[in-house]
This record gives structure tokens, sequence and C-alpha cells, in this order.
């Protein structure tokens, strides 16, 4: 069984030791940093650049898992590890990949907290 997008139970223990008012803005942020990757990977899927991929993906391999997208965390620490061996060719799948996997995550996260949707 693969790894749920959004972990709840990370959320709900964060949201209990730090409270819902900080949570909120933690996401926050986290949708607004999420929609500025998503449109730098969708740049780098159209012009490729492999030490820009795995530096993105490397900002995103750590923020994520905290607040429980781990799918994503880990999507990205695969593209972080592989990037710079990877072929020319197999670099904009890496993008488009590492943009869907954003895509995702966001999606998770504005259902799990539509009051900040258009963060």
């Amino acid at each position: 069984m693969s790894e749920p997008v959004l972990d709840l139970s990370i959320l709900a223990e964060l949201e209990r030791r730090l409270g819902r008012d900080r949570i909120l803005k933690v996401v926050s942020a986290q949708i607004a940093n999420g929609r500025d990757m998503a449109r730098r990977f969708a740049v780098l899927e159209l012009a490729p650049d492999a030490v820009s991929i795995k530096a993105l993906a490397h900002q995103i391999a750590g923020s994520s898992g905290s607040i429980g997208l781990g799918r994503l965390s880990s999507l990205a620490a695969s593209v972080e590890v592989n990037a710079l061996a990877a072929t020319p060719a197999a670099l904009p799948g890496l993008a488009h990949a590492m943009q869907e996997g954003i895509e995702a995550a966001l999606a998770a996260l504005v259902i799990q907290y539509p009051e900040i949707s258009e963060a």
C-alpha cells in the first residue's frame, strides 16, 4: 500500500502541540511556497537543468515531510538523489513528477484546510 498524500496524524499532533492558528499559518505558507515550486518545476520541465531540479527537490524533501506530506517528501528525496545522474532526456520527467506531486499535496492541504485555499 502506498503512502498517503497527507498523513493526518502528523497534522493532528502538530495542531495539538502548536494550536490551530499556528498550523494554519504553517499550512498557508506551505501552500504559497508549493504553488511557487510547482511553477518553477513547470519551467524546468520545458528547460531542464539537473542542478536546479536537485536544489528545488532538496528544499521540498525536508519541509513537506514535517507537515505530513510524506509521499511528496519521499518523491523529492528520490528526485534529489537521482537528478544529477539522470540523462538529459529523463530530466523533464523528473520535473513533471515533482510538479504533479506538489499539486497533489496542495490539493490535499486545501481539502483539509479549506479556509486557507486562497493563500
